[in-house]
């Protein structure tokens, strides 16, 4: 084989192992469990609110065109650091004005999303503590009670249970923890934490 068909050869395998070396590493966002006394420790913000509004907008930088989300909460009960009645946080990834940018594994909201949100007030691609693990649902229950969920939808039995794997079995509502006493449980780890 001559010396220039296997400089192209080669090149050609170089190159082709580096696509799909991208191409595999940018198809998940990997992230470390966090677990419940870490989410407590590192969040910057903690409460419960409702998201009022969804926003996705261009931003353009020096090397090109980003799109975020800026995501409006109404802040119902501000358990840690916050006095506000509103918080905004923005995330990459969205559509707006024929650009898109997907992120895996970004949170998704609606308006009318009941949550729990453990936050980071510095900007990032994600202010939520944890990527996502910070971020639980509340619903609530046929008897009028506010329980909390992971965002896959899986009962919360316990705050410990945060960051570590789950069954994916789908308990009933019912045995999902209660708002109240999940908030008692962030005060009293808040309360440990000025402890030490």
């Amino acid at each position: 084989m001559p010396i220039c068909d296997r400089k192209r050869l080669w090149r050609a395998c170089a190159f082709l192992t580096v696509a799909l070396a991208l191409a595999s590493s940018v198809s998940a966002t990997t992230y470390l469990p966090v677990t419940f006394r870490e989410l407590v420790n590192q969040a910057e913000v903690i409460f419960v609110g409702d998201v009022v509004d969804v926003r996705p907008y261009r931003l353009r930088t020096r090397t090109g065109t980003l799109v975020k989300t800026r995501v409006t909460f109404r802040v119902d009960d501000a358990v840690y650091g916050t006095s506000s009645l509103v918080e905004v946080f923005d995330f990459l990834g969205g559509e707006a004005e024929g650009y898109g940018l997907a992120v895996e594994g970004m949170p998704k909201f609606a308006v009318g999303d009941r949550e729990v949100v453990f936050a980071h007030r510095k900007a990032s691609i994600n202010p939520i503590v944890g990527f996502t693990q910070g971020l639980l649902r509340v619903r609530r229950d046929s008897g009028g009670v506010d329980r909390v969920f992971t965002l896959e939808g899986i009962s919360l039995l316990r705050p410990e249970s945060i960051g570590s794997p789950t069954s994916g079995l789908r308990m009933a509502p019912e045995s999902s923890m209660t708002l109240s006493d999940f908030r008692s449980r962030i005060v009293m780890a808040l309360a440990e934490a000025r402890k030490r």
